[in-house]
């Protein structure tokens, strides 16, 4: 798999020593180079309009001709993403300061050279991979229970008035007064209010025990079928139209 990797420094002799470390144990990876924070930022806002896919590392110097690399982390163009700063810099209070500001991990430029390199590259992308894992494991579950919730509210506002309707159509359908044609019509109303308040039980009913509902195709649209219904698909709706085809003729 292709990883994308940002290098923003403008140190381009540090710059190609780190693809070479990184093209030594890394499968094919992907590099966009920028010498400045004006250049990183334009792109970062490129890719937020275009929609495009985020970087899978990246590697921020804190000195830079227009700005220190602490000024990009708190702009927060890295929410979410492996960031690995970096500095030649041994002033001691610049590791907490990236840290502080949002990076992963903070490493001295001198340190690229050491056996600990790749283990700990390897290790910050696997970290960002279940962190990306997770959230969208919390935003799915969130969306679940918030749709669970909407459909319990669904169901609850519209067994209210169905239970009247189903319940007039009862008393129609029984009345010694009613025409044959009350009586069908009742029976008919009867038949779709049951139908109305199967569906939002099944429905209640797999969104409780999160099952897997099978996908079939009425009308020319995908839905979910519910138990209880003949099965309907492409291939039943085609043999349905041929049985009518040959009695017709």
């Amino acid at each position: 798999m292709t990883l994308r990797i940002f290098l923003i420094d403008d140190d381009t002799s540090f710059r190609k020593l780190v693809k070479l470390k990184l093209k030594s144990f890394l499968s094919e990876p992907q590099f966009t180079e920028f010498g400045d924070l004006t250049s990183a930022r334009a792109h970062f806002s490129s890719l937020s309009a275009n929609g495009e896919g985020s970087p899978d590392l990246i590697f921020l110097d804190e000195h830079l001709p227009d700005g220190r690399g602490t000024d990009l982390l708190e702009e927060e163009w890295f929410t979410d993403l492996a960031v690995l700063s970096v500095s030649s810099d041994d002033a001691p209070e610049i590791p907490g300061k990236a840290l502080k500001a949002g990076a992963t991990y903070f490493l001295s430029k001198k340190s690229i050279s050491e056996p600990l390199f790749e283990p700990l590259v390897r290790g910050v992308i696997d970290r960002n991979k279940i962190q990306k894992e997770l959230t969208l494991t919390k935003v799915k579950n969130t969306v679940i229970d918030m749709v669970r919730t909407h459909i319990g509210t669904l169901r609850h506002e519209i067994n209210n008035p169905l239970g009247a309707v189903l319940g007039a159509a009862y008393l129609i359908e029984h009345s010694s007064e009613a025409s044959p044609e009350q009586r069908e019509a009742a029976q008919l109303v009867e038949k779709s209010g049951k139908r109305i308040k199967h569906v939002l039980d099944q429905i209640c009913e797999a969104m409780d025990q999160e099952a897997e509902m099978e996908t079939v195709l009425k009308a020319d649209q995908h839905v979910y079928h519910i138990p209880g219904d003949e099965p309907w698909d492409e291939k039943s709706k085609t043999s349905s139209e041929k049985d009518t085809c040959k009695d017709e003729t």
